[in-house]
């Protein structure tokens, strides 16, 4: 029998239980909540960090956008590192990731105002949860990018906006030739620089003539581009010559530029009688190499026997004959000299600057928004070597939306259009 005071065994042991299972459950929770909270604390930081790469891109890009010229040629070395500069401080905000390097450049889709740079910076996120790392690996990738319109020069093409409208020209002009006998015809082509709009051209700059002959000249003025032929004419004794400065002033809505050559053309009467020295070269002006035909001209009819021609090409090369054939292999602007003689007397005629030989230059087309497949013949029409151009692959005939040298850029090479481009999607 149990005495009235005895307390029951059995209803304290139901409690314990249960405290015991709660316990064991909680256990096996923790490790699962901890995991939980790791995961979210790992792609909370990788998420956190490709806002911050979204932010690099957008200022790299809005830097890149107002100055544009400084991946151009020559372009700005200061500004491309002060590009980089802007990237890597706001790096040390990006935790656990190390941009790529080098640093990435922007990519130009024209050169023009308003097109497009776009800029994508990648990084590789380390993973700190152990069960997510070995699923997904010891990193996470992730890109942030940015597109904006280049805006170098906009404040610049509104008037009152601070700055000239446009660039202004830089003026220069080729003549050809500059030098020989009375009558002589003088071609002259502008060559300005940065697109001039209006030219005033003086043939006869103040003082028009020095010298101890009397010179007049065909046209004193021209208010066009050209090219000009004026004819300068010197009279008085055998021997005398007469000299003219020439005054080029090119003009555009960015300003002018005047560029004045004193003694420039120099004119020189013939003897009245006995061997003239006169020729012409066909072409006097072109692309290297330049092979050009020279022919005596018999300027007394037939009234002189000659015996012998002689040449100076200018360029150390020589030659004889009443006809000769002659290649300028090498850029630059070459002096003509004939020689030519009866027998008894010698008549010399020096042409200055008669034959201009210029290299190839070609400008590198903007490939934006063309398909691939229309690439090559592209850039083989801007004056390129089809085998010069690498197309990445893509899907299918992409439209193109990178290329390695920005559009509008001439080419830098010696030996003008070697240069090599990559196009990509």
């Amino acid at each position: 029998m149990r005495s009235p005071n005895q307390q029951p065994t059995a209803t304290a042991s139901v409690p314990t239980k249960a405290r015991g299972q709660s316990l064991v459950e909680f256990a096996l929770f923790v490790p699962i909540l901890l995991l939980l909270v790791l995961v979210a604390l790992d792609f909370g930081r990788v998420y956190l960090g490709w806002i911050n790469l979204q932010q690099m891109a957008r200022v790299a890009a809005n830097y890149a956008a107002d100055n544009s010229t400084a991946w151009g040629v020559p372009g700005d070395a200061a500004k491309r590192d002060r590009y980089r500069q802007l990237i890597a401080n706001d790096a040390r905000f990006t935790v656990g990731c190390e941009p790529q390097d080098p640093l990435p450049d922007p990519v130009f889709a024209g050169s023009g105002l308003g097109a497009h740079v776009n800029v994508s910076i990648s990084c590789e996120f380390s993973l700190l949860t152990p069960i997510i790392s070995t699923v997904l690996g010891n990193s996470i990738a992730a890109t942030g990018s940015a597109v904006f319109p280049v805006k170098e020069g906009v404040v610049a093409s509104i008037p009152g906006g601070g700055a000239p409208i446009g660039v202004a020209p830089v003026a220069d002009f080729l003549a050809s030739p500059r030098s020989g006998w009375s009558g002589l015809a003088v071609t002259f082509t502008d060559t300005s620089l940065n697109g001039p709009t209006s030219w005033s051209w003086t043939f006869n700059v103040a003082p028009s003539t020095t010298g101890t002959g009397s010179g007049s000249v065909s046209d004193s003025i021209e208010l066009s581009k050209g090219p000009h032929t004026i004819t300068y004419d010197c009279t008085g004794a055998p021997g005398d010559t007469c000299t003219w400065g020439v005054r080029l002033i090119a003009s555009n809505s960015g300003g002018a530029d005047t560029v004045t050559r004193d003694d420039w053309i120099t004119v020189t009467v013939p003897p009245d009688a006995g061997p003239i020295a006169e020729f012409e070269g066909t072409p006097v002006s072109g692309l290297k190499p330049l092979a050009v035909a020279f022919s005596f001209v018999d300027v007394r009819a037939g009234a002189v026997t000659y015996t012998s021609w002689d040449w100076d090409f200018g360029d150390g090369s020589t030659g004889s004959g009443q006809s000769v054939n002659h290649t300028y292999a090498d850029e630059g602007t070459y002096d003509v000299t004939l020689t030519v003689s009866d027998g008894t007397t010698d008549s010399t005629l020096t042409k200055v600057s008669y034959i201009n030989v210029n290299r190839k230059i070609c400008t590198v087309p903007d490939f934006a928004n063309v398909r691939k497949n229309s690439a090559s013949a592209l850039w083989v029409a801007a004056g390129f070597v089809a085998e010069n151009l690498t197309a990445l692959s893509g899907t299918g005939n992409y439209l193109i939306q990178t290329q390695s040298i920005v559009g509008g850029t001439v080419d830098p090479q010696p030996d003008a259009c070697d240069s090599s481009i990559t196009v990509g999607p």
